[in-house]
């Protein structure tokens, strides 16, 4: 029976050579929540990047299933970070098709429409990525973890930009993924109910500090 399981082990990363945290290590589920914390510039972005396969470790291993992450992580994981990859020169609707597309995934327009309606774009269908809002543009960037249907959902930051609708509906869809078999990571610092609907709390510290 497949597991599912992300294991990150003694990891650590570097920035111009020197080390960014204390090395941090995490076993996360199908099930659960886990959020990383630390101040600006403790190397939340470069850890998540790491995790996503965007990124070098320079200590320690990642492992899905056991195995080192390979294309199997990939397929059941999704990525977004501070840049959202809306595509500006598309409309809402052309850019949730092109992620269908990319990712070889069918939708119809009816699953599209619902798409936009749940992250509050309902009647943006034919606006352009690039006449949106900062917080509309990251709705937009959201809606492709309701598409894509991953099981690992990791997210930095995800409530920046997020007017106070828009943090509650973001909180209760991802405590609906968790609570059907989901998983996520994310960077978070000021949402305390994310903070205390988390399995696991991981805060990045100066290399020389202990983990507690």
């Amino acid at each position: 029976m497949t597991t599912l399981n992300l294991q990150v082990k003694h990891v650590q990363c570097q920035r111009s050579g020197e080390p960014l945290f204390a090395p941090i290590s995490l076993h996360l589920r199908p099930g659960e929540l886990a959020v990383v914390a630390g101040p600006n510039g403790s190397g939340k972005t470069t850890l998540m990047e790491a995790i996503a396969g965007l990124g070098l470790l320079a200590e320690g291993s990642i492992q899905f299933n056991d195995a080192d992450v390979d294309e199997q992580w990939l397929y059941h994981s999704h990525y977004l970070g501070h840049k959202l990859g809306n595509k500006g020169n598309l409309t809402c609707e052309e850019n949730l098709r092109f992620v269908c597309h990319i990712n070889q995934i069918q939708a119809t327009n009816q699953e599209i429409e619902q798409v936009l309606d749940q992250v509050g774009l309902s009647g943006y269908d034919y606006h352009f990525a690039s006449d949106l809002s900062a917080g509309q543009k990251k709705r937009l960037a959201l809606g492709r973890l309701l598409l894509l249907k991953k099981t690992y959902w990791l997210l930095d930051e995800p409530f920046v930009n997020l007017d106070q609708a828009g943090c509650e509906w973001l909180y209760q869809t991802i405590k609906y993924h968790i609570d059907h078999d989901g998983a996520v990571l994310l960077t978070a610092h000021d949402q305390k109910k994310i903070h205390q609907l988390a399995d696991h709390h991981v805060t990045l510290c100066e290399p020389e500090e202990a983990i507690s």
